[in-house]
């Protein structure tokens, strides 16, 4: 079992945190999942959680076995109450420049949850 966390302050280095995470877990037949799953929840936490703050940390937590991984995305917001993921791929909203974060990760993930200002993403891998 493989666990680390990273903490980020603003976004000017998340990609190689993201990299650094996807080699470290040596994943690479979900790659691109994992990558997208970070970029928009992290993405997310910097913009609506802290505000685009470069000064609030955010926090990255993950824990991966051999079939699973979840990752823990914290923020310093208030945090979520009653949060419902539209169809951000509505009609109306097909040529929107942003606002489909939370529906791509809920897309790519296999079950999400929402813990006060934590979003917990939990994705099983693919193995064989």
């Amino acid at each position: 079992m493989k666990k680390n966390e990273v903490t980020l302050y603003g976004l000017n280095n998340y990609k190689q945190v993201i990299d650094d995470v996807v080699n470290e877990l040596n994943i690479s037949d979900d790659c691109f999942d994992i990558k997208l799953l970070l970029t928009e929840s992290l993405t997310n936490a910097f913009k609506h959680g802290n505000n685009g703050d470069e000064n609030k940390p955010i926090y990255l937590r993950y824990v991966c076995n051999d079939t699973n991984i979840e990752f823990e995305i914290e923020d310093c917001g208030n945090g979520f109450e009653n949060l419902s993921i539209p169809n951000k791929l509505s009609d109306e909203n097909l040529l929107n420049d942003c606002g489909r974060g939370l529906f791509l990760i809920n897309c790519i993930a296999d079950k999400i949850e929402f813990k006060d200002n934590k979003l917990v993403i939990q994705k099983y891998l693919n193995v064989g």
